[in-house]
């Protein structure tokens, strides 16, 4: 026999999806919840073939009831296999059978497996059809899953006597939408408070049994007066990437280049030509004239609408120096 010895840590093993067990109360009140039937509020009704009306719940209803049932991680679903069955063009449209089988387990490992058919017919684009026949085969079987797990997950209306006493029965109003309640903002400061909360807790329970690297983040040279909560923040919030930070460097010469754009078109013409006309005195005192040649200074923002060779001028200056000969160069 293994006794532990007092004082020895026995190492702390991380469990997966499917280890975790419900405990006593959980499992009492999961229970009692799936043996409700639904509601008329929950039921659907389509037309089948031979003019029938056929009950069923629709999808996103069903993964809002798993939700309150289990928990938004408290279940998975997965898609075991999934088959092409036909395509099939009939007059320039095609129609797809596509079949899924679907995986629901639950987080205590438990699970249930069924098998979802989707068509698609009567679309002209192929890909469109594989699509839909796709989506629909998975959430058939996602639903057909389900309800193995009890009445509350849709398993209620496959019964006939309970179909004929719900239809009996009217369906409340839907209430008013509140736009309070609906995200209307990016980030949910609760959520992130509560996160770090948590995290600082469970590294305050590990103690010293925890690895300090697992908190770093590549900065060796840590002063030791820094504060615990600095560092679960580096760990939720990393240093990014050296693509990010040139993209923001990008972004930010963006910026300064169409700011010194704008004050440019700010500045009056006159300061400009003023501007213009020191620094032609700078290229003709950097570069004399020589002797034989005639040189002429046009003022593009005035003239260049009167010359017949304003084409060949350029255009990126208002004022330019012009030698006169035959190729007609600016100086």
């Amino acid at each position: 026999m293994h006794h532990d010895v007092e004082g020895e840590k026995t190492p702390q093993t991380t469990k997966c999806f499917g280890q975790y067990k419900f405990t006593a109360e959980e499992y009492l009140a999961v229970q009692n919840a799936l043996r409700q039937k639904l509601g008329p509020e929950y039921i659907s009704t389509r037309m089948a073939g031979g003019g029938q009306k056929v009950c069923y719940v629709e999808g996103h209803r069903v993964i809002s009831l798993a939700n309150e049932m289990f928990g938004y991680n408290g279940w998975s679903h997965s898609i075991s296999q999934q088959n092409v069955d036909f395509v099939d063009l009939v007059n320039g449209k095609f129609y797809v059978g596509v079949s899924a089988f679907i995986k629901v387990q639950l987080k205590d490992g438990s699970f249930h497996e069924d098998v979802g058919y989707g068509v698609s017919e009567g679309l002209k684009s192929k890909a469109l059809s594989l699509e839909k026949a796709r989506k629909e085969a998975v959430t058939d079987g996602m639903k057909r899953a389900l309800k193995c797990f009890g009445n509350a997950l849709g398993n209620c209306i496959h019964n006939k006597e309970y179909l004929i006493a719900i239809n009996k029965i009217p369906k409340q109003p839907t209430p008013p939408l509140d736009p309070a309640q609906t995200k209307r903002t990016d980030g949910e400061p609760m959520i992130e408070k509560a996160r770090l909360s948590s995290l600082a807790h469970d590294n305050n329970m590990t103690g010293s049994s925890r690895n300090p690297l697992e908190l770093r983040t590549g900065h060796q040279n840590r002063s030791e007066g820094r504060s615990r909560a600095t560092e679960v923040q580096t760990v939720l919030f990393p240093s990014p990437n050296p693509k990010q930070l040139r993209k923001l460097k990008q972004q930010q010469l963006q910026q300064k280049f169409r700011k010194e754009m704008e004050a440019r078109k700010q500045t009056p013409k006159h300061e400009k030509s003023k501007f213009k006309s020191e620094h032609i005195q700078t290229s003709i005192a950097q570069k004399p004239p020589q002797e034989g040649n005639v040189y002429l200074i046009i003022n593009h923002s005035a003239c260049t609408d009167k010359l017949p060779w304003n084409s060949e001028m350029p255009k990126n200056s208002e004022i330019s120096v012009w030698r006169l000969s035959r190729s007609c160069k600016p100086f």
